[in-house]
């Protein structure tokens, strides 16, 4: 009889346990949720941004359309490229920043925000760094500068990879944000526990969810404004004690996205390699990043500016992968003065 007792007991601690674990997991994002907006007072607006946008559709060499934002006016043009599960959108303070100074043009990678879904499902970086000399060759500058945020990075190493020598004379700066260019599985937090699951089996299971599929997006459109994709976006990319309105513009940008454009350029990104060219890259190079970037780690951003031959490195305490939300007034003085430096 008392085995028996003991038994029954065990069952109700987990029960309880369970009961416990489920409230934590349904209750935390809430609750996280509602602290976060509590300092959004101490935020700046993106919803504040007020200047003359317009909008192009460029057509990169494989067929796949490209929408691109231009503001300002001027002989010197600034290009920002976003990152993953990003859209132009997120540079909405740095355009306001270099609008007065320059012709700012932002532009969205395949797949995300108004640009079509790649043709033939092609995400690389190789094929990124196409879209962007397309861009650039539209709008024809004679000097220029690139600002590549996380993904943007790295279709800006990877034009300077394959294009660089056409450009160079013209090209007067990079800024690589929270970006990297050492190997993605490596900068990421949990990278080798990646490796042990790419490229076999992760890389088929990408492929599969690559293909379009309504369902996907569907499922994907449930959870997007849940507090469980809310702290799924906090813990990835911010730092200490983010704005919760900054969250919600990066949740809103990554639920948006297509699901098929998710997955392959994730596929992308842990096939991106360009450490070998970096010592061939003589533009001045600045690099912005979080201290508590799970992405890109600040490790990896020390290693990339050791190869460069001219290049400069500022590390964010407390910011995580979105220093340009998080700390976006210092980052922007940053970059006004390397700017102004680099076209000078």
């Amino acid at each position: 009889m008392r085995k028996r007792k003991k038994v029954g007991k065990g069952k109700k601690r987990l029960r309880a346990a369970g009961v416990l674990l489920s409230a934590l997991a349904v209750g935390l994002p809430v609750v996280v949720r509602k602290l976060d907006h509590k300092r959004d007072d101490e935020a700046g607006s993106l919803d504040s941004v007020d200047l003359d946008f317009k909008h192009h559709q460029v057509m990169s060499p494989d067929g796949t359309s490209i929408h691109v934002t231009v503001t300002g006016e001027g002989d010197k043009t600034v290009f920002l490229i976003h990152g993953w599960t990003c859209k132009e959108s997120v540079f909405g303070f740095q355009q306001e920043n270099l609008a007065g100074m320059y012709r700012v043009v932002t532009m969205e990678l395949r797949g995300h925000g108004d640009s079509s879904l790649a043709k033939g499902l092609d995400y690389s970086t190789e094929t990124m760094a196409e879209d962007l000399k397309a861009v650039i060759d539209h709008f024809d500058p004679a000097e220029f500068a690139i600002g590549g945020f996380s993904m943007g990075g790295f279709t800006t190493l990877k034009f300077c990879e394959r294009f660089g020598e056409r450009y160079y004379d013209r090209l007067k700066g990079i800024v690589l944000m929270d970006s990297s260019g050492m190997d993605a599985v490596d900068s990421m937090q949990f990278g080798s526990l990646v490796k042990l699951f790419y490229p076999f089996p992760l890389s088929i299971y990408f492929k599969l969810m690559g293909y379009p599929n309504k369902l996907f997006d569907a499922i994907r459109n449930l959870i997007a404004n849940t507090p469980g994709a809310y702290l799924l976006v906090r813990r990835m990319v911010f730092g200490d004690k983010p704005c919760g309105c900054y969250v919600e513009v990066q949740r809103e940008m990554s639920f948006s996205t297509s699901v098929s454009a998710i997955f392959l350029a994730l596929k992308s990104i842990f096939d991106y390699h360009v450490e070998e060219y970096l010592p061939n890259i003589p533009v001045p190079v600045l690099l912005l990043v979080g201290e508590k970037d799970r992405l890109t780690s600040a490790e990896s951003n020390r290693r990339t500016a050791e190869l460069l031959p001219n290049a400069r490195l500022k590390v964010f305490p407390g910011a995580g992968h979105d220093c340009l939300l998080e700390r976006w007034e210092e980052f922007n003085t940053d970059i006004s003065a390397f700017l102004g430096e680099a076209f000078a």
